[in-house]
């Protein structure tokens, strides 16, 4: 991480505790972010968000790490630590983050609005687990 650490912002660090509580797996911290992921989402799925998300990504990324509604990890790539957390802000946002096993870090890949019928989808399937106490009982 030292070499890339001009290329890339910290944008927050994760409740380790209750991620390990809830999914088992060993992640450090710190979330990290490039420009080009910045441009990337803008770009790919900037008319998906409203002007709130879209002139406050870095805020809203925050916000997510911070305290997310749901996490799980994307079954398509389990071994190289691929979290996903989603949140209510205007609508579902999900953002993906990677674990560079090399570089020992976290950083975000990406971050699209989910829809409600997906999310009911990815917690029925149980990809995603409730942060929420009361909705994380309910689920299991």
């Amino acid at each position: 991480m030292k070499k890339m650490y001009r290329i890339y912002k910290k944008v927050g660090n994760l409740n380790i505790s209750l991620i390990e509580e809830l999914i088992e797996y060993d992640f450090p911290s710190s979330v990290y972010i490039s420009s080009r992921v910045i441009n990337h989402i803008i770009k790919k799925h900037g008319k998906q968000f409203t002007k709130t998300v879209k002139n406050n990504i870095i805020k809203i990324m925050e916000e997510i790490i911070r305290c997310p509604d749901y996490i799980g990890i994307d079954p398509l790539r389990i071994n190289s630590g691929a979290l996903e957390l989603v949140k209510k802000i205007d609508s579902n946002i999900l953002l993906a983050l990677e674990y560079d096993e090399e570089g020992q870090y976290i950083y975000v890949a990406t971050m699209y609005p989910i829809t409600e019928s997906r999310m009911i989808s990815r917690l029925n399937s149980g990809r995603l687990i409730s942060c929420n106490d009361e909705e994380a009982q309910d689920i299991f």
